[in-house]
């Protein structure tokens, strides 16, 4: 299982906020659109949190009820 939901928010963030390039301690980061859209798709069908999926889980009836 996989939860790619820090990923998918700083790439939806990164695409609003129209960021083509920055600079972090002195290194200059581009950013491709097109290629982060496609990340973006990559990542969301992965992701189990956009899947629909129900986390696991159990019940024991210990009292004999049906």
């Amino acid at each position: 299982m996989a939860n790619h939901s820090e990923a998918i928010a700083e790439i939806e963030e990164i695409l609003r906020l129209g960021v083509k390039q920055t600079v972090v301690e002195g290194l200059t980061v581009v950013y491709d659109h097109d290629t982060l859209r496609r990340e973006l798709a990559r990542l969301k069908k992965l992701d189990d949190a956009t899947q629909g999926l129900r986390p696991l889980a159990a019940t024991i009836l210990l009292d004999g009820a049906c």
